[in-house]
């Protein structure tokens, strides 16, 4: 499973998060602690998610069997998939056909999983490049987080994998 580390870290997060509560409800340090913890989710879940789309694409190009054709798709991905926001996947895929971005475009966009994958993308903007504030707390990582993985899935059938 290509999530194991991502949601590994996060249920470690999660015990820790409820030892800090347990241990001492009223913890001044909590909100603080959560935020570095968020900060730190978004930052891995986006570095998982860049590799493993960078994997799809070249996966995708194995299937033609042109050594060119797999070098020039590793080359270009490496490129384009730093901080994956749906725009640029969306343009990728389109790349391969308009069918590819038109199909994935349709299943994912303006939907509850772009939201997601948006919201999770902007905390880690925030934290990375220092870009507005990082307003999102552990609940609502956890719950944006199984809604991306349907962003991947989609990105995986849309390349016929």
């Amino acid at each position: 499973m290509p999530f194991r580390k991502i949601e590994d870290a996060l249920t470690t997060c999660q015990n820790l998060l409820s030892a800090i509560s347990a241990q001492r409800p009223e913890n001044p340090n909590a909100a603080e602690i959560e935020s570095y913890i968020v900060s730190s989710m978004v930052v891995l879940i986006v570095s998982e998610y860049e590799d493993l789309i960078e994997q799809l694409f070249i996966e995708r190009s194995l299937l033609c069997k042109d050594g060119h054709i797999c070098n020039y798709i590793k080359l270009s991905v490496a490129q384009k998939f730093r901080s994956p926001d749906l725009g640029k996947i969306t343009d990728f895929l389109g790349k391969f056909g308009s069918d590819y971005k038109d199909g994935f475009s349709r299943s994912i966009l303006n939907s509850e999983f772009h939201s997601a994958w948006d919201n999770i993308m902007k905390a880690r903007h925030a934290v990375v490049h220092k870009k507005g504030n990082l307003n999102m707390t552990f609940r609502e990582l956890i719950e944006a987080y199984p809604k991306t993985k349907h962003v991947i899935t989609q990105i995986r059938g849309t390349l016929g994998l």
